[in-house]
């Protein structure tokens, strides 16, 4: 033992080997193995692209597209990828349309792509997953036999039966032949068509997909915007289509579908159905359910429009809104629709209506109400006249805000035919009443019941008051009544105390039945529409008294500063023609009589006005657009946004005989002035004028353009004018001139007021002396000693030639014969300053002498300057011209 344990032996055994270490695993072959599959996809994807449009798999795939849709196909050009799976894309696809619907195309898409099954493929068979059509272009046909296109497309039915199971044989049940497993539609567009005609009306940027969900049955959910040809619509809004349905060779059924259209324009809708909006603005949205029971569809919708008023009106926050809730059941079979069940609802109006509308024969709306289909019926309606007025004030400008309308009307309506005519209705309003802070009294509306019946209207005696029912605020009573005739014969009488109470509550529900004139006064009115029109579209017959004895009228027009009064007056209209004689009104300063005749299609009016006394400065006051403006502008006028302009209206012809017992135009006073008088629009001309003036007369016209700067033109003939008379107008130039003056004047000027008038004035003339005298001066002994003498001198007669600008009178040929004769030239200026040169007349001269002299020696002329009344005189270092 000892010896086996000793240290030798245990130093004779071999040293034990090292334990391998293990050599790290490689790999390097994980990218060569994806390098090859990517190239082995990319060599099968481009060599079969290439077999297939080399070879004869191009038509047979083509042939498998047809089997598909159902119709004749054309493409491009085909590719091929295993990138995410088989997939097949065809490029610049046109699908033929059924030569029974016309020679367009069914459909029409950049590409259609086509996702195969892999088990077909390792079976040798080629069968469709989903299909994937690019910006698709469909055209959806109905031909005359009321067929559809789309029938033939979508798969029908197979004659195949379920197999039988364990537990028992199942019933007969068909099995579908599915063409593909999916239909998935990416920013496509349908197109509708009635035969060759194409509707204009089409759905685009179409998305969703359309999938088998059962035997016969498929599950559709698309969403579309609706467009309307040559039309730019703003928000056409969205329409949502979800639920599931049958084939079109079943005619959909079974189907249910739910119908959704949001974020669209009442405009816009408009548009699409009519080609115009009509001027209506608004937010509408529509949800319906449809569901097949039978041959019949059950129809619910419900239907919200807010926000609704006219395009140029400003957006309100209590602008008129609907609900709409309706029940309908659609027949295509038969071509009709029956509306069952439908409330129109507002925030305190309801209604409730029904209605049927079939469309197999159009002769139909030709036959009696009693037998034919087309009718709509409205029933319980309980009309909120607030929320009337709240309409009135959504399509109707300057309907006051605070405006106030209480009561309800109750009314029913019938109506047949396409397009659906008024059969029967009826309106009632017990009771009625318009407040609002812009009335000094309520209106108050009687009990008012319009029934109309088969083309008779009748309106029982209704009354219309002012202020509390027991007041004496007057009362104008409506009734109307009619035969065999659409519209009534509206009668309209009654007496107003105060004609602004009528007016005003006119104006309250945005009607200027005023015109802009602003009428104050009693009124009294008898008035006849005729049978047959509307009261808003035709000419009454009757009378209109405006006044009385004890309390006469008033009233402002936008064209005078003032209002006119003391009005009592009478108008006399009929159908075709108006006569109005005024008994008396005080305007422009005068009191007027007169009268005015108007017939349809004539000149315009006739008148014959007489004035007792008319001034042109009241004139000025009261035609004057100066005198509209504010304080302000006329101290600021360039703060003014407008220039002032004459308001009389553009489109007014009147032409006439005007009679003015006295007329001043400072200085000068005009005695019985007649003429004949012509206004259209803002021209005014007065022709045949013949007065009196200062113990002669005055013949001429006057022409007179009204516009932003007024500009006039006067010509006249005078004779016989008192000299002593004419200059006593003025205190400088009184008892200066005797005598009498004839001759010939022109008159051209222009501006809104007197100093800008005067400025403008250019005028010429002749005048013709008969006996001049002039006191304070002695011509004679001034033109021998050079200085002012004080005298008179007297002249046989005498005659100048004048005209005048820039604010003077220059006298070209001035003449005096008598003993001595003296000749003259120079100016007379406005502010009564003169620049005369005079010098003494020559006996005529036999011709010869004539040519050896031809002007006065300067030493016989002098000259007179400075004021008309005391002249300064000086020999003049001119020679005079000889005559």
């Amino acid at each position: 033992m000892p010896d086996l344990l000793s240290e030798p032996a245990v130093q004779d055994l071999p040293p034990p080997e090292p334990a391998p270490v293990p050599r790290p695993r490689s790999w390097s072959w994980l990218p060569k193995t994806v390098a090859a599959i990517l190239i082995f996809f990319w060599i099968a994807s481009a060599g079969i692209s290439l077999l297939i449009t080399h070879t004869r798999l191009q038509r047979r795939i083509t042939g498998r597209l047809q089997n598909v849709f159902g119709r004749p196909v054309e493409v491009g050009r085909y590719d091929f990828s295993l990138w995410g799976g088989p997939t097949l894309e065809a490029e610049s696809v046109t699908f033929a349309e059924d030569p029974r619907f016309g020679h367009e195309y069914f459909l029409r898409a950049e590409s259609v792509t086509v996702r195969l099954r892999w088990q077909s493929l390792l079976r040798g068979h080629m069968e469709l997953g989903t299909v994937s059509l690019t910006r698709p272009s469909l055209n959806l046909v109905r031909n005359a036999a009321g067929d559809w296109n789309l029938a033939e497309w979508l798969p029908r039915p197979s004659s195949s039966r379920f197999r039988p199971s364990v537990s028992g044989p199942s019933p007969v049940q068909p099995q579908p032949s599915v063409r593909f497993t999916r239909l998935e539609v990416d920013s496509g567009r349908i197109n509708f068509k009635r035969g060759d005609e194409k509707i204009p009306f089409a759905l685009t940027t179409v998305n969703g997909y359309v999938e088998p969900e059962g035997p016969g049955r498929w599950r559709v959910n698309l969403e579309a915007s609706p467009a309307r040809a040559a039309l730019a619509l703003q928000t056409p809004g969205t329409l949502y289509l979800s639920g599931s349905l049958g084939g079109t060779s079943s005619r959909l059924r079974p189907a249910a579908l739910d119908l959704a259209w949001g974020d669209a324009s009442i405009s816009d809708l408009l548009r699409l159905f009519r080609g115009d909006d009509f001027g209506v603005r608004g937010n509408f949205a529509v949800v319906a359910h449809a569901e097949t029971q039978g041959d019949v569809w059950n129809l619910q919708a419900r239907s919200q429009l807010r926000e609704l008023h006219r395009w140029d009106l400003p957006l309100h926050a209590e602008n008129p809104a609907l609900d709409v809730n309706a029940r309908m059941i659609l027949s295509p079979l038969v071509s009709s629709l029956a509306i069952t069940d439908a409330t129109i609802e507002g925030p305190a109006s309801s209604a409730r209506v029904t209605a049927n509308f079939d469309w197999t024969d159009a002769a139909e709306s030709t036959r009696g109400a009693a037998e034919n289909p087309n009718h709509i019926e409205v029933t319980e309606s309980q009309i909120s006249l607030q929320d009337a007025l709240t309409w009135l004030r959504g399509f109707h400008p300057d309907v006051a805000p605070d405006a106030v309308v209480s009561g309800t009307a109750n009314s029913s309506a019938s109506l047949t035919g396409w397009p659906p005519r008024l059969v029967a209705a009826s309106a009632l309003i017990k009771s009625a009443e318009l407040t609002s802070p812009r009335l000094r009294l309520p209106a108050r509306l009687s009990q008012f019941h319009l029934r109309y019946d088969q083309g008779r209207f009748t309106l029982p005696p209704a009354a219309l008051t002012f202020g509390p029912p027991d007041a004496e605020s007057g009362v104008l009573h409506f009734d109307s009544s009619s035969a065999n005739h659409e519209a009534p014969a509206f009668h309209v009488s009654g007496n107003v105390p105060q004609a602004r109470n009528l007016i005003a509550a006119a104006s309250v529900l945005g009607w200027n039945i005023s015109r802009g004139w602003d009428l104050s006064g009693p009124v009294r009115c008898d008035l006849r529409w005729p049978a047959g029109t509307l009261p808003w579209k035709a000419q009454p017959a009757g009378t209109i008294e405006w006044g009385t004895e004890s309390a006469n009228a008033t009233l402002l027009t936008p064209f005078l500063n003032q209002p006119v009064l003391q009005i009592r007056a009478r108008a006399d209209l009929k159908f075709d023609s108006r006569h109005i004689t005024v008994a008396g009104a005080n305007a422009f300063g005068a009191h007027w009589t007169g009268a005015f005749d108007h017939r349809d299609g004539g000149p315009g009016w006739q008148f014959a006005v007489v004035a007792d006394q008319l001034t042109a400065a009241d004139l000025d006051r009261w035609l004057n657009p100066r005198w509209r403006e504010s304080f302000i502008y006329r101290v600021l006028p360039f703060l003014n946004p407008n220039s002032p302009t004459n308001s009389l209206p553009e489109d007014f012809r009147a032409s006439g005989r005007l009679s003015v017992d006295e007329f001043t135009l400072a200085p000068l006073v005009l005695r019985h002035l007649h003429g004949d008088m012509t206004v259209g629009g803002r021209h005014l001309e007065i022709t045949n004028a013949k007065a009196q003036l200062f113990g002669g007369n005055v013949d001429g016209s006057l022409d007179a353009e009204l516009t932003a700067t007024p500009a006039y033109r006067v010509v006249a003939e005078y004779s016989g004018i008192d000299l002593a008379a004419l200059t006593a107008t003025s205190p400088s130039l009184a008892n200066l001139f005797a005598g009498s003056v004839s001759g010939d004047l022109a008159l051209d000027f222009s501006g809104a007021t007197q100093s800008k008038m005067v400025s403008s004035l250019e005028c010429s003339g002749t005048a013709r002396f008969v006996s001049p005298e002039i006191h304070g001066l002695n011509l004679p002994d001034m033109l021998h000693d050079a200085a002012l003498r004080s005298g008179s001198t007297a002249f046989h007669d005498g005659e100048a030639a004048f005209t005048c600008a820039d604010a003077k009178i220059v006298f070209h040929d001035l003449s005096f014969s008598g003993a001595p004769g003296i000749q003259g030239a120079g100016a007379v200026n406005f502010d009564r300053t003169i620049d005369l040169r005079l010098w003494p007349a020559t006996n005529p001269v036999p011709a010869s002498a004539a040519a050896k002299s031809s002007a006065v020696p300067a030493r016989d002329a002098i000259e007179l300057t400075g004021p008309l009344a005391r002249p300064s005189v000086r020999r003049s270092d001119r020679s005079a011209p000889q005559p």
